[in-house]
């Protein structure tokens, strides 16, 4: 039997468990993907939501009624989307120290290939 003192903790692991898992964005790949080829992707979308989550989320993301909202971008904003030289406010935080090229365009993968939210969110 738990002591009273655990179930503070508990409660504790509990709550960080269901927010861990609502956390997780849903990846929305081609069908005509290859298995192989859907694999490595859905490792860069893994990837590229933990880089976003660090990096872009505390200024991008909206929570609506405890859920996440990551924002949609579009094709024309992903392929230019010039982070560090159109956003004055990125030129002076996100710089390459922070986020690598490679690190940027990981990022710009889980933005193209999660799921599209619900209009009104």
């Amino acid at each position: 039997m738990a002591s009273t003192k655990s179930i503070p903790f508990i409660v504790s692991l509990i709550f960080l468990v269901c927010c861990a898992v609502q956390k997780t964005v849903t990846i929305d790949l081609p069908t005509e993907m290859l298995p192989h080829v859907k694999t490595h992707y859905q490792a860069e979308c893994a990837r590229g939501q933990v880089l976003y989550d660090l990096n872009c989320g505390k200024c991008h993301t909206t929570y609506v009624k405890r859920k996440k909202i990551v924002p949609d971008f579009s094709e024309d904003q992903l392929r230019g989307y010039e982070l560090r030289l159109t956003n004055k406010k990125h030129q002076a935080e996100l710089t390459d120290s922070v986020v690598s090229e490679e690190e940027l365009g990981v990022i710009m993968t889980f933005l193209r290939y999660k799921t599209r939210n619900k209009p009104g969110q």
